[in-house]
């Protein structure tokens, strides 16, 4: 680790502690802020909680399972209804086919089984099949005979029918009651490959034995409803699950498009972040309704940039300016200290007092340039694995002085081997703030831990001092900008030596803290020891 010069670390002395700088800091963190929170606004539109593409996408996909089902049953008992009126109908059609046919059927015989076809043939219309049966008594048992049918249909033919019938037991029933009629709600194939849907059948006993008419229908707008099979199987069904399907599969592809090409616009914008990626997102996205979005983006990525690129070379131009004429002084103020007599007191305390007033000067100069430099960093962060444990070791180096003058003691816990990523210059600035915090609460002879530990994904850096703590009330407002309750510092000459005149305490190191580590990913907080003293953990997203 360089020198505290090198370091983006304010001493608490008073390094970073004027009005001037503070009010300089306070701008250009709001020229980083205000350009964050476009960018954070824009992913915001379509990655925020209140408008998220996944909920959104969850929704849909809970509605297009449950509107189907509530359809479903809605429309399946408005079909039992319409199949009830369609069964009653061909009931009621069964029941006047066999009154028809009843003078002939009374006074049957062979000779006028022509005269019984013939009348069935011209009740029959296209769709419709009828068939006159007969159940014979017979010493084996019943037997059922097809006396006619039309259209025309051998024994053979009917053969499936007779089947069917058995299975439903309809032809045990009917020779018990033999009188009125009954829907029937069967499918059978025919011997052509087709389908035929059974409707009605129709008893009447005679001196022959029990007479049945069996009405079935072949027309396709009765074979497409739901009689005789679930009404999910219905050609309605079919059509309507088709359309809705295709739909449901057009909208949810829609909907993950867009998921998937703002998640690749995530994920590049966290490449970017991290500096693991230089490509554009107008390069990346492959959807023309976002082209407009990702051009966007890529004009306040290059805006960062360039702000940041200005930012850095405005601080060296400001600082090669001030140096100038502040060097000047003090080389002109050499020969007059050699001028005055040791025993003009006054003179020699004016001298001293520029002596003391540009040195005060050139540590705001470099503090400036470290801002300006930060700031920078803010706008476009140049992220790098950073190897925690090491930064945290050397930066303690540069405060032994002060601890030696001091007498408080440095206990370390640093677990080896820990690192994040993120840009070094902000880190620094976390660790600087954080150690001169806890030397300037810690009294004479007192004690400082500091860890560097995992948990889970995190890493976190932990320092503890043996000062007095913070009334429980202001634990997060230590961490607002400009607040500090700091008045008389704790007894000791190193303390002494850093409340030096000029030297104020402006509230400003521990806001760093925070601002910089929330622009590393992390985290903050600060808590109270029970033994005295305040502890503060910075948590920041462990780079595997």
């Amino acid at each position: 680790m360089s020198a505290p010069s090198s370091s983006v670390s304010a001493r608490s002395s008073g390094t970073w502690t004027t009005r001037s700088s503070a009010s300089r800091t306070i701008r250009a963190s709001a020229i980083a802020g205000a350009a964050m929170a476009r960018l954070t606004d824009l992913f915001g539109r379509y990655l925020s909680p209140g408008r998220s593409i996944s909920a959104s996408l969850l929704i849909l996909l809970i509605a297009c399972s449950a509107v189907p089902l509530i359809l479903y049953v809605q429309f399946r008992k408005a079909d039992e209804d319409k199949k009830t009126i369609v069964l009653r109908a061909a009931q009621q059609q069964a029941a006047l086919i066999m009154n028809g046919l009843r003078p002939l059927i009374d006074e049957f015989n062979p000779r006028s089984i022509g005269l019984v076809a013939e009348a069935i043939k011209a009740m029959a219309n296209d769709g419709l099949t009828i068939r006159l049966l007969l159940h014979a008594a017979e010493p084996e048992g019943e037997s059922v005979f097809m006396v006619a049918a039309a259209p025309d249909e051998t024994q053979v033919a009917f053969e499936p029918v007779r089947q069917k019938l058995n299975q439903l037991g309809l032809l045990t029933q009917a020779p018990k009651t033999c009188d009125g009629s009954s829907p029937i709600e069967a499918r059978i194939g025919t011997e052509t490959g087709s389908n035929e849907l059974l409707f009605a059948i129709a008893s009447t006993r005679t001196a022959a034995g029990c007479w049945s008419v069996l009405t079935s229908w072949t027309e396709l707008s009765y074979l497409e409803t739901s009689i005789g099979r679930p009404y999910w199987q219905s050609g309605e069904m079919r059509l309507a699950a088709l359309v809705y399907g295709g739909l449901t599969v057009l909208v949810i592809g829609l909907f993950l498009s867009v998921w998937l090409h703002l998640r690749r616009f995530q994920r590049l914008a966290y490449d970017l972040r991290a500096g693991r990626s230089s490509e554009s997102f107008e390069t990346l996205n492959r959807m023309p309704e976002l082209a407009g979005v990702a051009r966007e983006f890529d004009r306040l990525i290059g805006g960062l940039r360039s702000s940041s690129e200005l930012i850095r070379h405005v601080a060296e131009e400001n600082i090669h300016a001030l140096k100038t004429p502040v060097a000047t002084i003090g080389q002109l103020v050499v020969p007059l200290r050699q001028t005055v007599p040791e025993s003009d007191a006054r003179s020699r305390d004016a001298l001293d007092g520029i002596s003391r007033s540009l040195d005060k000067i050139d540590r705001i100069i470099a503090a400036g340039r470290r801002m300006d430099w930060m700031i920078a960093d803010l706008l476009d962060p140049t992220r790098q694995r950073i190897n925690v444990s090491d930064v945290v070791s050397d930066s303690v180096v540069d405060y032994e002085d002060e601890l030696e003058l001091a007498g408080i003691t440095l206990e370390r816990d640093i677990t080896p081997g820990v690192h994040v990523r993120g840009a070094e210059r902000l880190f620094d600035a976390i660790m600087g703030n954080l150690i001169e915090n806890a030397i300037s609460f810690s009294p004479d002879q007192g004690r400082i831990r500091l860890a560097v530990r995992r948990t889970g994904s995190s890493a976190d850096i932990v320092i503890e001092d043996s000062g007095p703590g913070v009334p429980a009330e202001d634990l997060e407002r230590i961490f607002e900008q400009n607040f500090s309750r700091r008045t008389d510092p704790p007894p000791g000459r190193h303390h002494q030596a850093l409340s030096a005149p000029g030297m104020h305490h402006f509230g400003m190191g521990l806001w760093f803290v925070r601002r910089n580590t929330e622009a590393m990913g992390g985290s903050v907080r600060a808590e109270n020891v029970a033994t005295g003293g305040l502890r503060v953990i910075v948590s920041l997203p462990l780079d595997r």
